[in-house]
């Protein structure tokens, strides 16, 4: 992918401004899953069932069976032992701090990304619009009151030391907010619920506003990254498409294919030969 690199590079040494739109396949790297890819979470866990907006308000438990099911995988996957001494969770890899650094370079100006992981914001970049919400917080379903991830652990940990039995898959547990009682709802976008207010707005504004996009790690088959390329053109844009395979190879204008974490720090050295 020399070539490719290459006019990638000259495309952001050239341009004043680029936004990036990021993907799953970004933090695989960091451990996390890919829940779309065979074998991923999504295969066991159909997410019209468990990550749907009104089967939520009628049946909560079944999004936190799923979601303590993905925190422990990614526990395990960064080497995590027992809970009681926090989850361990994935942590920014190359790819992420690649985009931090562009940002550090004057380039980069906006992050869009679909993932739930705040693992853009832990790398350093400050100007990251999360189109699908954050697992950091939760809120009551009642109040409206926001609490941290910290809590909903500390309810987990409570729990399984008071029900050493009970089993992920059917003990029906609920977190909820301690002053409230109210149901707790992770703030990430459901099915069939209105995205994050202004996080739509602000996502086109970024695109529509900067001569280069650069995504990486989503298919661009998933609403609303599907009509990024759609925008980009019409703007006269530069459409930059880096994924592990050859998906988006066809809507963009320079394709890479590899892995994020090997070929964005690649592409952030010859940016800065360039500048």
């Amino acid at each position: 992918p020399e070539a490719a690199l290459e006019a990638a590079a000259d495309a952001i040494a050239r341009a004043g401004s680029m936004t990036a739109f990021t993907g799953a396949g970004i933090s695989v790297e960091s451990g996390i899953p890919d829940f779309r890819s065979p074998g991923g979470l999504w295969s066991k866990y159909d997410p019209f069932v468990y990550c749907e907006y009104s089967n939520f308000k009628r049946d909560p438990h079944l999004f936190w069976q799923m979601g303590r099911e993905l925190a422990l995988e990614v526990h395990k996957a960064n080497g995590g032992g027992d809970i009681k001494d926090g989850l361990k969770e994935g942590q920014p890899n190359a790819a992420h701090r690649a985009l931090a650094e562009l940002e550090e370079l004057g380039k980069l100006h906006t992050v869009i990304t679909q993932n739930i992981d705040s693992l853009h914001q832990k790398a350093g970049s400050s100007r990251v619009i999360e189109i699908h919400g954050t697992m950091a917080t939760a809120s009551c379903m009642e109040t409206g009151q926001q609490v941290d991830q910290s809590e909903i652990l500390r309810q987990w940990v409570a729990f399984r030391e008071a029900n050493p039995a009970a089993q992920i898959e059917t003990d029906r547990w609920v977190p909820r907010h301690p002053e409230s009682g109210g149901v707790l709802k992770p703030d990430v976008t459901m099915f069939g619920e209105a995205l994050p207010t202004g996080a739509l707005g602000s996502s086109w504004k970024a695109v529509l506003s900067a001569p280069v996009c650069l995504v990486v790690g989503t298919g661009l088959n998933v609403f609303p990254a599907a009509l990024v390329p759609g925008v980009v053109r019409w703007r006269l844009g530069k459409l930059i498409v880096l994924n592990l395979d050859r998906s988006g190879a066809d809507s963009a204008h320079i394709f890479i294919q590899g892995r994020a974490g090997e070929v964005l720090p690649r592409l952030v050295q010859l940016v800065r030969q360039r500048t």
